[in-house]
């Protein structure tokens, strides 16, 4: 489809027509916003526990900068820390019964590299952040707009699937990180494939945007975006130039902006803007600020919505249990399958908000989301087709907009 190719919405005109997605890293709803004191949400107390080796762990607060060991979050992780230690999937079966209570011991035997957490470290997987305190910026942006505590990442699973939801509806049976080989293939040469193409193919060039914040280390400027096919590592344009770009006659309807992963060479991820476990909150903070001070000082900013999203949970503790999805029916192959998983459970619920003059100020939004939902919404606000039966039976964030723009809306955030 082509820019020409898209028609006007059959339903009323929406004052929205800028659509602005940021996706950070690894961090489960509880994880950032149980302790923020924002009224209304459903977030884990300290009667919220998972035991490991006869010593109970609550849920409580005291969560450090930066995690000791990276927290496990491919499949099998996932499976363990939603459904009890030494829990595994069988292919063709349902998935295990989840309570949520293998968080600690999963944390407890595993690590980056094998490198294990220490025993007086083993239940920070358990504690929240203050974010009053250490992402003051997405606070601010929670408690200004509205603030979705029923969103979860597409599958239980790790980065790449999730965002590959995030841009097709599905991630073509991926369920685990690929291999070194699987990347380079589809940065270098073939793409990775979506049976019903991405949302970028449905949307056609010129009406879509990608951008990456390039500071911090240079090796951290790996879109990930740009694994996908039809779409090359020269279309992701440097965050430096947004701003810029907002005041010059903006046109693309959908922006998705990735951040700095940090050092990924050594798997530290520091100096990144992702807020990945083991690099902090700070740089993913301030670049939420960024976008949204410019979003919010350029033309389009009564015409816009902007979306910031978690990926995955990062191993995490998170107190609401994932219920079943729609699997995405698509006609993916099982090569990339490993596990045999049906695609018919979320994975854990992650921290989203959504910022726009035309939603509610304060409103907690209890919906059940998944990254499949921003497919839907594009698809439903420029009238395109679904891409799958995942984003077909999504719920959209069309909802959240309200009838009156209002004007008691942050001019600036963050310093």
């Amino acid at each position: 489809m082509n820019a020409a190719a898209i028609t006007a919405s059959p339903q009323a005109p929406s004052p929205i027509q800028h659509v602005f997605v940021l996706m950070l890293e690894n961090r489960s709803f509880d994880h950032l916003f149980a302790l923020s004191g924002i009224p209304g949400i459903v977030a884990a107390t300290a009667e919220d526990t998972n035991t490991y080796e006869r010593v109970q762990y609550s849920f409580g607060g005291g969560a450090p900068a930066q995690m000791p060991t990276d927290p496990g979050h491919e499949f099998a992780d996932v499976v363990e820390q939603l459904c009890g230690a030494g829990v595994q999937y069988r292919a063709g079966e349902p998935y295990p019964a989840i309570d949520n209570s293998g968080f600690v011991a999963n944390y407890a035997r595993t690590g980056a590299q094998g490198a294990r957490p220490s025993g007086a470290d083993i239940g920070k997987v358990m504690q929240g952040v203050d974010i009053r305190t250490q992402a003051p910026a997405l606070f601010e942006l929670a408690s200004e707009f509205v603030l979705c505590d029923g969103w979860h990442a597409s599958m239980p699973g790790p980065t790449w699937p999730n965002r590959f939801f995030l841009h097709g509806a599905s991630s073509a049976g991926l369920e685990h990180s690929p291999t070194r080989e699987e990347m380079a293939e589809w940065e270098t040469t073939n793409g990775f494939p979506y049976p019903k193409g991405s949302i970028f193919d449905a949307l056609g060039k010129g009406n879509y945007r990608l951008y990456q914040d390039q500071s911090g280390p240079p090796l951290g400027h790996v879109p990930q975006v740009a694994s996908l096919k039809g779409i090359e590592f020269f279309d992701v344009d440097d965050l430096e130039h947004f701003e810029a770009d907002l005041a010059a006659g903006y046109t693309a309807r959908y922006t998705f902006i990735e951040p700095c992963y940090g050092d990924i060479v050594r798997d530290t991820y520091e100096g990144g803007s992702s807020q990945h476990p083991m690099d902090g909150l700070a740089g993913g903070d301030r670049l939420a600020a960024r976008i949204y001070n410019a979003i919010r000082n350029s033309p389009l900013w009564t015409s816009s919505l902007f979306v910031i999203l978690y990926d995955e949970h990062g191993g995490f503790y998170d107190s609401v249990k994932p219920g079943a999805a729609v699997p995405p029916n698509d006609g993916a192959p099982a090569t990339l399958n490993a596990s045999g998983f049906g695609f018919d459970i979320y994975g854990v619920r992650v921290p989203a908000i959504v910022v726009s003059p035309w939603v509610a100020r304060g409103h907690v939004d209890q919906t059940v989301y998944d990254h499949s939902s921003i497919p839907a919404t594009l698809a439903r606000l420029f009238g395109l087709a679904p891409l799958t039966d995942r984003d077909r039976h999504a719920k959209d964030l069309l909802t959240l907009v309200t009838k009156t723009c209002r004007n008691d809306c942050p001019q600036r955030i963050g310093s």
